[in-house]
């Protein structure tokens, strides 16, 4: 909370288009998380929401959906493009939302942050509140990834140098996982649907050389399927699934409406 509380003033300028390596892979983010979904008139939750990226490229095309974003992170929040009324501040599961059913829940870039305890009571609670014919979809710091592998080499001598202010070089612990254990830990709580992978460039050779970086990214991004050698250039898992429980027999439409005022208080926006 504390990293992210220190980078919020700055962070909509690293993916906003001055640095374009993570602009690609923001936008690449985004792109392939929403692709094929119709949210029209439908509750939408997005966990871990930062400062409301998603909301910004759905709301234009879905003005209707209900929209709620959580985050830990109250200075993110203050930043967030997500009405002040639609935020909420702390864990998604602390708050009480009851029988109330989401039609697309995403979890985007937070996993890393996130230690198999809190992923498991994440995915729980996403399971429990996906609306039936809904969609989870969620990314994973790939493990067996080159990225990871160069990362995790750099990170300890770039310390020597940096004041800290970037998730390689700060005091964050990052949680990876292969293929086949996020596999496994998505299955615990859904049905898989689908995959895609995410970012096929390598550090530093993405920050040296980011054009020439970017171009190869896209060629690889359009192919289809996980094949090892794929999975091995990708530096992130994008996993689609639908819940494996069923819904309570008490749940009918009012359950799938939003109601604001159910939920715990929002938390504040920059002008209140």
């Amino acid at each position: 909370m504390r990293f992210f509380d220190r980078l919020a003033p700055d962070y909509g300028e690293r993916y906003g288009g001055k640095d374009r390596f993570h602009d690609h892979f923001f936008q690449e983010r985004l792109t392939k998380a929403i692709l094929g979904l119709d949210l029209s008139d439908r509750d939408v939750l997005d966990i871990g929401s930062g400062t409301g990226d998603l909301y910004a490229k759905l709301i234009t095309r879905f003005p209707d959906m209900r929209f709620i974003a959580t985050d830990v992170s109250a200075g993110m929040l203050a930043k967030s493009k997500v009405p002040a009324s639609q935020r909420l501040l702390g864990h998604a599961y602390d708050h009480a939302m009851g029988d109330r059913r989401f039609h697309a829940i995403f979890m985007l870039g937070v996993s890393t942050y996130m230690d198999r305890q809190e992923l498991e009571k994440n995915l729980a609670f996403a399971a429990r509140h996906l609306a039936p014919g809904g969609t989870f979809t969620a990314t994973f710091t790939n493990k067996h990834a080159l990225d990871s592998w160069t990362r995790a080499l750099a990170r300890w001598p770039l310390r020597l140098f940096s004041r800290g202010d970037h998730v390689l070089t700060s005091d964050l612990r990052i949680h990876r996982y292969s293929f086949r254990e996020t596999r496994s830990i998505v299955e615990r709580h859904f049905t898989i649907k689908g995959w895609d992978l995410l970012n096929h460039t390598i550090f530093p050779a993405n920050h040296l050389l980011p054009d020439a970086s970017i171009r190869l990214a896209r060629g690889l991004s359009d192919r289809k399927g996980t094949a090892a050698w794929l999975r091995f250039l990708s530096s992130d898992l994008m996993v689609h699934a639908e819940s494996r429980y069923s819904p309570p027999e008490t749940l009918g439409t009012e359950g799938n409406q939003a109601h604001p005022e159910r939920l715990s208080k929002a938390a504040p926006g920059p002008n209140e």
